[in-house]
């Protein structure tokens, strides 16, 4: 079933194609027939053939700039200029399709050939104003994508909400807290008895500047020391005579 559906709309674009390369070949036919016949200064003849193929929905503009030059020979160059600008406008915009345009001219010279080139320039410019205004407004719609995406990732900055007041109401007494005995301080600990200090040691005496440590000549003898003076023995009480009786009277 599906390789019939295939094969159906095969046949469809293959028979589409074949209609268009028909219908373009035709309509070549009467640009052709229109551009023998205007060299051959038959204009009316030119005429019909290029108004038959633009009719038919040509986009060539070579047949817009052929029947804007019969248009001149006939004397209507109003008609002429809109066919001038039309053609230069498809020439601007025929992307998919190339028309050797330059070469279909090359036999059109003087007054005729200046016109026709001042409408592809004027199309050629409204085509690079158009693409630079396509280029900003995308570069516009960057940066504007761009503001959005970093709105998104900054976090808002929190803005107080306005509210309006409450409606007053008659105040009420605050609840009396329950009656406690006062608390008392907590027990303070003894302070603590500071120690004794310490005896103190007395000085050491200075010791004997030295001299020079690298001089060979000897140290000079440290003084003597004071020595204490000698203590007086203690008396001793006197002794009885040993003759003497202790018991005599």
């Amino acid at each position: 079933m599906l390789r019939t559906i295939l094969c159906v709309l095969a046949a469809g674009v293959a028979v589409g194609a074949a209609s268009l390369m028909a219908q373009d070949s035709i309509l070549s036919q009467f640009y052709g027939q229109g551009v023998h016949k205007f060299f051959a200064r038959d204009y009316s003849g030119a005429f019909e053939d290029f108004n038959a193929a633009i009719e038919n929905g040509s986009d060539d503009p070579r047949c817009y700039y052929f029947r804007g030059l019969t248009y001149l020979q006939l004397g209507r160059e109003d008609e002429a200029k809109e066919d001038f600008k039309k053609g230069a406008e498809l020439e601007m915009k025929s992307a998919t399709k190339f028309f050797n345009v330059s070469r279909a001219l090359e036999r059109i010279q003087g007054r005729q050939r200046l016109l026709i080139e001042e409408y592809r320039t004027q199309a050629r410019l409204a085509v690079m104003v158009e693409l630079e205004k396509q280029r900003r407004a995308r570069y516009e719609e960057l940066r504007r994508e761009e503001a959005r995406v970093l709105d998104r990732s900054t976090p808002p900055v929190g803005i107080p909400e306005v509210t309006s007041p409450a409606p007053s109401t008659p105040a009420e007494a605050p609840a009396q807290p329950p009656a406690t005995a006062p608390a008392q301080p907590p027990a303070q600990p003894p302070a603590a008895t500071p120690p004794a200090p310490a005896p103190q040691q007395p000085p050491a005496p200075p010791a004997p500047a030295q001299e020079n440590p690298f001089s060979t000549e000897p140290a000079p003898a440290a003084p003597p020391q004071p020595q204490p003076a000698p203590q007086p023995a203690p008396q001793q009480p006197a002794q009885p005579p040993a003759n003497e009786n202790p018991f005599a009277t």
